[in-house]
């Protein structure tokens, strides 16, 4: 019994050693950074999880709370480009670098920060009326959310490359915007809000009663 606890001991007393000769570094030196995904490693893994999507999508049934209305928050003069009536020129694709397996009616929010960046350019000029003025912290339109897939190059003249294209369709601007309160994300409006929106455009009213 004398010998074993010796043993146990010494081996103890060998491991505290070998630990404490380690050198500092070795012991809390950082991981090594991968190197940057290339450009067609990044396609390839969009186009995974476009498939993860489409089997989440599969599934869908399953899921709570599917046809509950939501929200998008989005800075203008993007969300009032949604909001336009004419097919030609209006946005009908979302960029966005995540997606959701959820579908169904989602309202447009112009968010409180204005993209100046967009406002520069040509193509956003030429597509808005004459006199624009930005309406942020407002919602702007009701649309529903078809569809997602990964970048598959410019699908529409407002598809960003290396985003999920989220494909907007049956989009009614609203006649009188309401002012409302965003949010990050998907995020569900309240039954007040849609009693606002609907109280100011009664023509939505069946379209918002969830």
């Amino acid at each position: 019994m004398t010998a074993t606890f010796a043993a146990a001991y010494d081996a103890a007393l060998y491991a505290r050693a070998r630990h404490e000769a380690e050198p500092t570094g070795a012991l809390f030196t950082a991981p090594k950074r991968p190197a940057p995904l290339t450009a067609e490693q990044q396609r390839l893994n969009f186009e995974l999880l476009g498939q993860g999507i489409s089997s989440r999508h599969q599934a869908a049934p399953t899921e709570p709370d599917l046809t509950t209305i939501r929200a998008l928050t989005i800075q203008p003069p993007w969300s009032d480009l949604i909001a336009l009536v004419n097919e030609a020129i209006a946005k009908r694709i979302e960029n966005r670098v995540w997606a959701t397996s959820w579908r169904g009616t989602l309202l447009i929010h112009g968010g409180l920060t204005i993209d100046k960046r967009a406002m520069a350019l040509p193509a956003v000029r030429q597509a808005l009326p004459d006199g624009y003025e930005p309406l942020p912290g407002h919602v702007v339109a009701v649309a529903e959310l078809a569809g997602i897939h990964a970048d598959d190059g410019e699908c529409t003249r407002w598809s960003e490359p290396g985003c999920f294209h989220w494909e907007l369709s049956h989009v009614q601007p609203l006649l009188h915007p309401v002012r409302a309160t965003g949010s990050q994300r998907l995020w569900k409006p309240s039954r007040q809000l849609r009693d606002e929106i609907t109280a100011a455009n009664p023509a939505l009213k069946g379209r918002l009663a969830g």
